[in-house]
């Protein structure tokens, strides 16, 4: 190990020949502060000491482990849950709290004991450096053999030499290695299920109507007859609500008015059309197929959660841009677009001063 040092260490260190070392201020700084932050069990010292990558890898993987557990319901059968919850860190996540800025220093005192370090009779002692390695990097690197026999690595970031203690004990153990493989295969089952959840066309099934109608509006020209099917029993009774409010405006017309000018009247109250129209299915093709139609639908971009309780029969499909799309179980157990009459009223119903023109239903 000595001539190891001796020959990779770098001018700043100078080497005594006895085999001690003289460590450049910096990295006495470095070491003294590691040693007084064990010493006095101050993890909050010990964190700030740890170089930026574990601190990042191991705040990461607490996030990617709280991901994974909120995703278990979902994901494992019921009777492997428990066990799925404790190899996911269930027990160290009650220990370590909330993901706040002091997430990092709980992490090690739930995880680091600083016995793992050797102290002898004086802690400075077993501390003092023995041999010292530099490597050039970037970024540098130093190993300090100490006294004690433990061997301290540090990586200089921004003039600073920073340990990688919390690395080498804490997010390299089996413990942690093993959380973070859990972690991985659990978010990876669940976004494998939410994409074949996003991409779903069973109409059993709110996103997969979603899809359906998205895909039929998104042709060009709109696949109409796919749209219609799609119609909750709310808004096809809306369409023969709009229907027969136009056959009783139809009759009053006809009271009063000769056979002979009576589509004139039918126009001037905006009824013609509807009075050619014979079923509710008619009533939407014409419209859906006419310069007049707008679309149905808020959004049609994929699918990215549900809002709402599926048992009570009523949900929104919330999209990847946040727009809710109203959805309802028929009675066939299909789920289609709901909310429209206000919208089909507003569209299909006739605008005209003449009192014959059918109410709004």
């Amino acid at each position: 190990m000595r001539n190891l040092a001796v020959s990779l260490c770098a001018p700043l260190l100078l080497l005594a020949c006895g085999g001690s070392a003289s460590l450049e201020p910096p990295l006495t700084e470095s070491v003294d502060a590691l040693r007084a932050a064990l010493e006095a069990r101050d993890f909050e010292a010990l964190w700030a000491l740890t170089d930026q990558d574990t601190r990042k890898n191991l705040l990461a993987a607490l996030e990617e482990a709280d991901r994974a557990r909120a995703m278990v319901p979902s994901v494992w059968a019921e009777g492997d849950r428990g066990a799925a919850s404790a190899a996911l860190g269930s027990a160290l996540a009650i220990a370590i709290g909330p993901n706040d800025d002091k997430r990092g220093p709980r992490l090690l005192a739930a995880t680091l004991d600083p016995a793992v370090l050797a102290f002898n009779e004086g802690t400075v002692e077993g501390f003092a450096p023995r041999d010292v390695t530099v490597e050039p990097g970037p970024p540098r690197r130093a190993i300090v053999a100490t006294a004690a026999g433990e061997r301290l690595t540090f990586v200089e970031e921004g003039g600073q030499w920073k340990s990688l203690l919390v690395r080498d004990q804490v997010l390299e153990t089996a413990f942690m290695k093993s959380l973070i493989a859990h972690a991985r295969k659990t978010n990876a089952l669940a976004d494998e299920r939410q994409k074949v959840w996003q991409a779903s066309l069973d109409p059993k099934t709110p996103q997969g109507s979603y899809n359906l109608a998205r895909a039929a509006q998104d042709r060009k020209p709109p696949d109409v007859d796919m749209i219609f099917a799609l119609l909750d029993e709310d808004g096809r009774k809306t369409l023969v609500d709009i229907l027969d409010g136009a056959r009783t405006a139809q009759k009053q017309i006809q009271q009063r008015t000769a056979k002979a000018v009576r589509r004139e009247a039918y126009r001037a109250a905006g009824l013609l059309q509807l009075v050619d129209t014979t079923t509710d299915r008619e009533l939407f093709r014409r419209w859906a197929t006419s310069p007049d139609f707008k679309p149905l639908l808020a959004a049609t971009d994929p699918a990215a959660s549900l809002e709402g309780d599926l048992e009570t029969g009523s949900v929104a499909v919330v999209t990847a841009s946040g727009a809710r799309i109203p959805m309802r179980r028929d009675t066939d157990s299909f789920w289609r677009l709901a909310g429209l009459r206000e919208s089909l009223t507003t569209a299909l119903l006739p605008r005209s001063a003449d009192n014959d023109a059918p109410k709004a239903p």
